[in-house]
């Protein structure tokens, strides 16, 4: 599935002919492969739009909106539902108006209440659910927020909802900026749901739901990331091990149930190749794999001779594309043209997820295993934290931290030690906070101009605290994987009519991680202890040889000093367009550009002043397109 749209009226308030109009160029908005796959329903005071990628039932009688009850009811679902055939049993005889998961979801709305169907899916899914009888509309979102929601309560009570963010601005309405949007980003690297960069716009956030009836609407959740403690947990090696193995191969034999042919985003790493490794398990014979690497010197390494390796292993199609900063360069257009949102980290998702489209429309993702198996690398800093006595020192240490110099602040050895004195806070969510921190609060107070007050983070307690590593797993679940993982994933996938699943992120595979105790996932030699374990007889040698963790990694610190990229970002931040619009301060602005452009890179401080370069420029390439256009036509 691509993407929906919706606008729901006041009641006795008919359409416009402008207003039809408007409707329209909002639903082209949304990606889709060809003006055959858009289709729409609509009432007095009501319009569901749906552009589809078709994944399941491949006919006509797949597409949306999809009417049940007689008409009383519609749908519009954009997802997958891997179980649906399961549930599809449960139905018994009855008549369906199409073999696919849509017409399944459906059917189970018209016959129980919504929470319990909900519970009951297992997949990725965005649902809009018309009652006409009820006069109401109930949107709800996946478990984890794989698939994306906003919508907007106009000052008259109307409903807009959709896909993308651009789609629900394009329906009208204010057009400010939010400024906690703004902080969020600088400081994380993403907008954190509820809040999208226009104040008016709300992003529904995962495992809620949305009841909208005469104007009003209540916003509930539904499901609540947790796990089950210590009683639960299984300590026997040998059963940790079979669960596993059971357990992810079951998941990823689930997440191929489609129509079309089905790759895999390979970059040699445990992830992406445990994923392989399944799919031939279950007895898939031909599997194309794809991975992005660079055609010369780019300052980091290029990981695709270990995707080779894999794919040469498995006997796997192997499709590489090598970049060069001129031919990236010159994509750069292309890629701000589908943000939705400004993101300091989707740039190689949009990347690859380009090259796999010209090959298939459903792509496997190893992404969510370091989040439920504890696979980041800052996680064994919080460890030395978390057993440490000396978590008081911490204001003493963060002084001594800002008067040293870059290169002994970068060094691992008091990296430890600042996270063991203290500094980095002391408790599970400081550590994760500031683990997840680009941009340290003061400074973007500064850049908001300095008059700025940080906003305060979204509070939520994880419900399971039987360690200190599982609240802050589940703390990563909510914040960095559905706010940046999963969302640029999707955004980035679906620019390509390309369907992104993960098999790591799934209702099944979340309860089993937490029926496994913290050493299973974490010790001294790293994180994803069980996974490495449980699959060692189908992996390849070099999985244990080399620990490096793989990723789709950019060089962009050092293809930004290249002079046209230099050039580019230059003109851009410097440009009369960005001073105007006075988002961020620009003598703070030009200190950093030029901290960047003429410090060594070399220098550990070289990382993170291009992290931030690059958040600048990306806002500042983002309004162009999808701020400054809507105010124009305001």
């Amino acid at each position: 599935m691509c993407g929906f749209l919706g606008w729901f009226r006041s009641p006795n308030t008919p359409w416009r002919e402008d207003e039809r109009a408007l409707r329209r160029l909002a639903l082209q908005m949304i990606v889709h492969r060809g003006p055959d796959d858009s289709a729409e329903a609509e009432g007095e005071d009501w319009w569901m739009g749906f552009q589809r990628l078709s994944i399941l039932d491949l006919s006509d009688h797949g597409r949306q909106p999809m009417s049940f009850g007689g008409g009383r009811f519609t749908l519009t679902f954009n997802g997958e539902i891997y179980n649906f055939r399961e549930l599809r049993a449960g139905l018994g005889e009855v008549k369906l108006p199409s073999s696919g998961d849509t017409a399944v979801v459906g059917a189970l709305l018209e016959r129980a209440p919504i929470e319990k169907v909900l519970a009951g899916l297992r997949g990725m899914f965005a649902i809009a659910w018309r009652d006409a009888e009820a006069g109401s509309v109930v949107l709800a979102r996946d478990h984890f927020g794989i698939k994306p929601l906003y919508y907007r309560i106009t000052a008259d009570g109307d409903l807009v909802y959709g896909s993308e963010l651009r789609a629900v601005r394009k329906l009208g309405g204010g057009c400010q900026v939010s400024r906690v949007a703004l902080a969020q980003y600088f400081q994380r690297g993403a907008v954190q749901s509820p809040e999208t960069m226009f104040d008016d716009v709300r992003c529904l956030p995962p495992g809620h739901m949305l009841t909208w009836r005469g104007g009003k609407a209540e916003v509930k959740r539904w499901f609540q990331p947790t796990w089950p403690g210590r009683e639960a947990w299984v300590h026997d090696a040998v059963e940790q091990r079979r669960m596993v193995r059971e357990g992810v191969l079951e998941s990823v034999k689930a997440h191929m149930i489609a129509d079309v042919p089905v790759g895999v985003f390979l970059s040699g790493g445990l992830d992406s190749t445990l994923l392989v490794a399944c799919m031939r398990e279950a007895g898939q014979k031909h599997i194309k794999t794809f991975s992005i690497g660079y055609e010369e010197n780019a300052g980091v390494p290029d990981e695709t001779d270990a995707a080779r390796r894999t794919a040469e292993y498995f006997g796997c199609e192997f499709v590489r594309e090598r970049l060069t900063a001129a031919s990236m360069e010159s994509s750069l257009d292309d890629y701000f043209d589908q943000m939705d949102q400004p993101t300091g980290d989707a740039l190689n998702t949009w990347l690859v997820s380009r090259l796999a489209s010209k090959e298939v429309k459903v792509t496997l993702s190893g992404l969510g295993a370091d989040e439920w198996w504890a696979g980041y690398n800052y996680y064994r800093l919080i460890a030395v934290a978390a057993k440490s006595p000396l978590l008081a020192a911490g204001r003493w240490v963060r002084g001594l931290d800002s008067m040293l110099p870059q290169g002994a602040r970068g060094h691992k050895a008091w990296k430890m030690l600042f996270y063991a004195l203290g500094g980095a806070g002391r408790n599970v969510r400081e550590w994760q906070s500031f683990g997840r921190t680009i941009m340290p609060p003061e400074q973007v107070a500064r850049l908001l101009h300095g008059d700025f007050k940080m906003p305060s983070p979204t509070v939520f307690e994880p419900q399971s605290q039987d360690s200190w590593l599982h609240e802050l797993l589940l703390r990563e679940t909510e914040t960095y994987l559905a706010n940046t993982l999963l969302r640029d994933n999707d955004v980035m996938s679906m620019a390509h009519s390309l369907e992104l699943r993960v098999p790591l992120v799934d209702k099944e595979i979340f309860a089993l991680a937490g029926r496994l105790p913290p050493e299973c996932k974490l010790d001294t030699l790293g994180g994803k202890r069980v996974l490495r374990e449980a699959f060692r007889s189908l992996l390849p040698p070099q999985i244990y040889e080399d620990r490096k963790k793989k990723t789709f990694t950019l060089p962009l610190m050092k293809w930004m000093r290249l002079p046209k990229w230099q050039e580019r970002i230059r003109d851009t931040l410097g440009s009369q367009r960005c001073r105007e619009r006075g988002w961020v301060d620009e003598a703070q602005k030009r200190e950093i550009c030029e901290k960047y452009f003429s410090g060594s890179l070399n220098s550990t401080a070289a990382w993170p002043l291009s992290q931030r370069v690059w958040m600048l420029y990306v806002l500042e390439e983002w309004a162009r397109r999808h701020y400054d256009e809507m105010r124009e036509h305001q």
